[in-house]
């Protein structure tokens, strides 16, 4: 027989006393009654009771109930008496052969049993309870193996609740305590109860079951319970603690109810803070689904393995959702997820994250949030929904062949499908959602009866390049951004567009055609929405009977994502007076993205007629990564023809425009002499917008008076960041370039040309754009070879350039010209234009006779050129004008230009290494380096080769110049007539011949004022009857002053040798000449002037002089018919008494006036003034 014990309040001693149950018992106070049994206390205070480990230290603070204990001392029964109870205990654990029996009221009653003691719980033996147990020690809560815990509904924590909490209801746990709570036992709560495990760390390795009910393992410092009487539990962690942990190993199961883990970690750093190892179950029961959440929190890693199964098999219901959230999920590679309903609706398994990714862990540096064979496996049994915050990204293929779907929501982001999605079975779906855009980048194929896809985002999606949707099975489906399309899948419905031009649709698969394919619609617009989804129409012949000719005479609409492969479109059937074709539309009005056609053949009417390869008439449309790859193939009616569109027309209505777009098409057969063009991309850009295009292949077209471009034939609105490869051929007074054949108003930018550009006789043709008028041209380039034998204008970028601004181009294809004609390593001609940062690296610019021909510009006239570079070999024939930058300048001001090249020039030409002929301009700050040489040129020179009434300031020249036949040779200018030359200089050689002016700086000054000017060449030479000056040659009317040579300068007979000036009929002021002056038989030789006819003062020579049989030699003049004052001389003079010389220190003989000279050194040998 039990023997009972009864706790009896001794208010005397202040404590609990053990007595008999026959002891007279006293409450603690009059205003609460409490009656509690006990077992004896862990820290020994019932030390006169047998030894036994069950709870002790019992204190109650609120309710009332008995406690009884066996006479074994193993059992502890508590009869409690009110709905609720608190009781503090110091010690609350039951050994392995012990049990705590709980009598409670109703199933809603609560015992909260609060521990005060310093030992943790250890419960290995049984707690029964009719109602709720609450059990709350900070020091922590073990289950052991042997534990049987059969409950209403228990509440496990390290967590403290107040009094007043927990009696007004409010079940709040919260407090400091980083112990844990663990059981590997078995819990169980009566149907429709809960159990809560709450702790800073919480695992279980045993079993907890709560059918139709909950089970919930929380980590954290702060949790919130509500009892929602529905067998339901309520839980929300409101603070974490450090190191959270919530944790499975074993069975968790709530059929018919919910299974919660969550977690909070106190830490920003991202680690996992819920794991399951083990088994949650939580299945439909009495037709109620069943929940599992796995939830990580904001900044928590939630690990998923083991099985998971919300299913409904064998049970009538649909099946439940498993949830796994947190800043990021892990999922195993062998997890398993079953909600799976015999008798209704699978489930779904929810996975969000703050980023989500599927893939082979192989394939990524970090783990993918799910593994494509774990997804793939699972599809089978679950619906699937993955959610990130940000992006979503499926980087591995993923097959299935079941009735599920897999959704992929990116909460603010994109959704990128990079690897195959492939559903088989009958009613699969897939599902994307994107707050931004959606990329299927690679195939997406349902197959299967009923399937369907859907397609919701902000930005719309793209297909990648050759990858496409395949929905070809009986009644697919397809919908986006709630909008349900029809899918077509044959010929049949494709031609059942017409029912309805203000529809949506999409093709479910390829469709192969069957010859003669008249137009949808023919002539009525279409306004509807067509995406192809990466599907292909192939072998069609189209035709019509109206104006417009394509898959669609006219479209208003949307058409997309759609390949065509060998469509032929043609006009011969069209009765219109003017015929628009194109193998898409005939006209576009609306919006055309991403459509590629390829192998397609566009030919026209027997009236006027457009040709595009994809669009005739891109009207205030938009075209967008666009390709066609084929022939457009013109006659004599056609006016308008491009690889992509025919014209691009911005009005009113709106601006035209083509982006992202790629033709590779050869332009054939002839067009009607017309103001239009016919382009590579476009023929017409009518005030419309280009970016990003590119086009390759081959135009080649008979007609004249033709705007032929590699990209755009005539261009009157933008393109920028385009490129044209094509080899482009134009007729007689035709405008043909690389890029653009005619820029008329309109503008270039960040383009690029580098196909090659042949003429015949063309208007203007060049390597970019053939003329330009009225145009802007900035960041461009062209690469291809530009010939015409017979053009007027050729040029490297440009041909004909007008009215314009052009600013950091280049060119570097060869220029081939013929006669008469404007021939530039740029520009052929330019007039009234800014040309800045512009360079010519061109191998050779070579034009015939009569040309204007320059390494940059061959004739540019009231322009602007600056920061300008150019370093072709640049040869022309007779009569020409030719220079290394421009070879006939005129009124232009030319800027920081620096040329390093080869300029050759034949009879009777006007050659600089610079500029040719210059007349009326300025040249500053630039240099001229490289080689100048003549055949019999008319001026030649090593910065320019002939210039009138001009300023040339801060320029330099550094050639080899060379004419043995030239009038006139010099180091800067051969021949200049008026203007200014200020800070110039000159080194390297000059040579020229006999019956020339020759100079070392110019060969022949005019009406010039020279200021500050030098030469340090290594020689100047001359032929007979030569004018030969260290720096002119033959002065006339020329001011010089502040000037200095240093030089080796030679003559033959009968010349006039100066080491500063051959022959002065000018005035020389503050120069200087060093070196050596010789001259031949019968020459005038002086170390600064070899005949003065002009004034020389304040100079100085200290040259040495020589000459041949009968000279005059002298230190500073040989042959003075002038005035020379204030002057020295202090150079050897070597002469020879036996060839009849005349020689003087200062002067060899002198028909003029001298006064207030010197001579110094050497030329004290010798009279100052030579003897008759």
């Amino acid at each position: 027989m039990n023997k009972s014990y009864a706790l009896i309040w001794n208010q005397a001693t202040g404590c609990w006393n053990v007595a008999s149950e026959g002891t007279r018992r006293r409450t603690k106070s009059s205003r609460h009654r409490v009656v509690i049994a006990a077992g004896l206390s862990l820290l020994g205070l019932l030390a006169q009771a047998p030894a036994f480990a069950l709870p002790g230290g019992a204190h109650t603070v609120s309710g009332e109930a008995a406690m009884h204990i066996g006479n074994d001392g193993k059992q502890m029964t508590i009869d409690q008496q009110s709905n609720k109870l608190i009781t503090q205990w110091n010690d609350f654990s039951i050994a392995g052969d012990e049990s705590v029996i709980f009598h409670q009221p109703g199933k809603d009653s609560i015992a909260l049993n609060r521990v005060i003691g310093t030992n943790g719980s250890d419960i290995q033996g049984r707690i029964d309870a009719n109602g709720q147990v609450f059990l709350v020690n900070p020091n922590g809560v073990v289950f052991g193996k042997s534990a049987q815990v059969n409950v209403g509904g228990l509440v496990a924590s390290t967590q403290d609740i107040s009094d007043k909490d927990f009696l007004e209801g409010s079940y709040r746990f919260s407090g400091n305590s980083g112990k844990a709570v663990s059981n590997a036992g078995q819990i169980t709560a009566s149907e429709g109860g809960s159990v809560a495990l709450l702790g800073a760390q919480v695992s279980n390795s045993g079993v907890i079951q709560a059918q139709m009910g909950s089970v919930a393992l929380a980590a954290g410092k702060d949790f919130s319970v509500n009892f929602d009487g529905n067998g339901l539990l309520n839980l929300q962690v409101n603070a974490g603690a450090v190191d959270a942990l919530a944790q499975n190993g074993g069975l968790l199961k709530a059929d018919g109810g919910q299974v919660l883990m969550t977690a909070r970690s106190a830490s920003e750093l991202l680690k996992t803070v819920v794991s399951n190892q083990g088994v949650i179950e939580a299945n439909t029961l009495q037709n109620k689904a069943g929940k599992i959440v796995l939830e990580g929190g904001s900044n928590g890693g939630v690990h998923v393995a083991g099985r998971l199964n919300a299913s409904a098999q064998g049970v009538a219901g649909n099946g439940g959702v498993v949830e796994n959230r947190g800043a990021s999920v892990e999922v195993a590679l062998g997890m398993q997820v079953n909600t799976q309903a015999d008798q209704g609706t699978t489930g779904t398994w929810k996975i969000s994250s703050n980023e989500v990714s599927v893939a082979k862990a192989e394939h990524s540096s970090n783990a993918p949030t799910l593994h494509a064979d774990t997804l793939a496996r699972n599809l089978a049994t679950t619906n699937v929904e993955l959610n990130s915050d940000s992006n979503l990204a499926v980087n591995q293929s993923v097959a299935w062949n079941s009735a599920n779907t897999l959704a992929l929501k990116a909460k603010n982001g994109d959704v990128q499908v990079n690897a195959a999605l492939n559903a088989t079975g009958s009613n699969a779906a897939v599902k994307i959602s994107a707050s931004r855009g959606i990329s299927l980048n690679d195939n997406v194929a349902l197959t299967g009866a009923g399937a369907r896809l859907e397609l919701n985002s902000t930005q719309g999606h793209s297909l990648k390049d050759g990858k496409a949707v395949t929905l070809s099975g009986k009644g697919a489906g397809f919908s986006a951004n709630g909008q349900a399309y029809h899918v077509v899948q044959n010929l049949e419905q494709l031609r059942g567009i017409e029912s309805d031009m203000n529809g949506r649709y999409v093709l479910g698969n390829q469709i192969a055609g069957q010859g003669r394919f008249k137009t949808i619609g023919d002539g009525n617009s279409f306004s509807g929405t067509l995406d192809g989804l990466g599907n292909t129409l192939s072998d069609l012949s189209i035709y019509g009977t109206s104006g417009y000719v394509g898959l669609f005479g006219v479209n208003q609409g949307q058409i997309g994502n759609l390949n065509l492969e060998r469509i032929s479109a043609s006009g011969t059937s069209s009765t219109h007076y003017n015929t628009q074709v194109g193998t898409l539309a005939g006209v576009n009005t609306g919006s055309i993205r991403n459509v590629k056609a390829k192998d397609v053949t566009v030919t026209g009417a027997s009236h006027l007629n457009a040709l595009g390869g994809l669009v005739a008439l891109n009207l205030h449309g938009n075209i967008d990564n666009a390709s066609v790859s084929g022939k457009v193939i013109g006659n004599q009616y056609t006016y308008v023809m491009g690889g992509l569109v025919g014209e691009n027309v911005s009005n009113v209505d709106g601006v035209a425009k083509i982006s992202n777009s790629h033709v590779d098409t050869s332009l054939e057969g002839q067009m009607q002499d017309a103001p239009y063009g016919a382009g590579g991309l476009v023929g017409m850009n009518r005030d419309g917008i280009i970016d990003n295009a590119s086009s390759t292949g081959l135009i080649k077209l008979a007609g004249s008076n033709l705007s032929i471009g590699g990209l755009v034939g005539k261009n009157t609105g933008r393109i920028a960041n385009s490129r044209s490869i094509v080899h482009v051929a134009g007729g007689s007074l035709s405008r043909v370039g690389g890029l653009v054949g005619f820029n008329d108003q309109g503008s270039i930018s960040d383009s690029r040309a580098a196909g090659q550009v042949t003429g015949n006789g063309t208007e203007a043709i060049g390597g970019l754009v053939g003329k330009n008028r009225n145009g802007t041209i900035a960041n461009s380039v062209a690469s291809g070879h530009v010939t015409d034998q017979k053009s007027r204008s050729i040029g490297g970028l440009i041909g004909h350039n007008q009215d314009s601004k052009i600013s950091n181009v280049l060119a570097t294809g060869m220029v081939k010209g013929g006669d008469n004609a404007d021939i530039g390593g740029l520009i052929g001609y330019s007039d009234k234009s800014s040309i800045k940062n512009a360079s010519s690296t061109s191998v050779l610019v070579t034009g015939g006779n009569g040309s204007s021909i320059g390494g940059l510009i061959g004739h540019s006239q009231d322009s602007e050129i600056a920061n300008a570079t150019a370093s072709p070999t640049v040869a022309g024939g007779n009569n020409s004008r030719i220079g290394g930058l421009v070879g006939h300048s005129q009124n232009n001001k030319i800027a920081n230009a620096t040329v390093s090249t080869t300029v050759v020039g034949g009879n009777n030409s006007q050659i600089g290494g610079l500029v040719g002929a210059n007349e009326q301009g300025s040249i500053s700050d630039s240099h001229a380096s490289g080689q100048v040489t003549g055949q019999g040129a008319n001026a030649i020179g090593g910065l320019i080769g002939r210039s009138a009434y001009s300023t040339i300031s801060n320029s330099s020249a550094n050639n080899t110049v060379s004419d043995l036949n030239s009038s006139y040779v010099g180091g800067l200018i051969g021949h200049n007539w008026g203007g200014r030359l200020a800070n110039v200089s000159t080194s390297g050689s000059v040579k020229g011949g006999s019956n020339a002016n020759i100079g070392g700086l110019v060969g022949f000054s005019g009406d010039t004022v020279i200021a500050n000017a030098s030469t340090t060449s290594l020689s100047i030479t001359g032929g007979n009857n030569a004018f030969v000056g260290g720096l002119i040659g033959f002065s006339r009317n020329t001011d010089i002053a502040d000037s200095s040579v240093s030089a080796t300068v030679t003559g033959g007979n009968n010349s006039e040798v100066g080491g500063l000036v051959g022959s002065l009929q000018g005035r020389v002021n503050n120069a200087s000449a060093t070196g050596s002056v010789k001259g031949g038989d019968y020459s005038k030789v002086g170390g600064l002037v070899g005949t003065n006819g002009g004034q020389i003062s304040n100079s100085r020579a200290t040259s040495n002089v020589s000459g041949g049989y009968a000279a005059r030699l002298g230190g500073l003049v040989g042959l003075n018919v002038g005035n020379v004052r204030l002057s020295s001389a202090g150079g050897k003079i070597d002469y020879s008494p036996l060839l009849s010389q005349k020689y003087g220190g200062l002067i060899g003989l002198n028909f003029g006036s001298q006064s207030l000279n010197s001579v110094f050194g050497e030329a004290t040998k010798v009279p100052m003034i030579g003897q008759f």
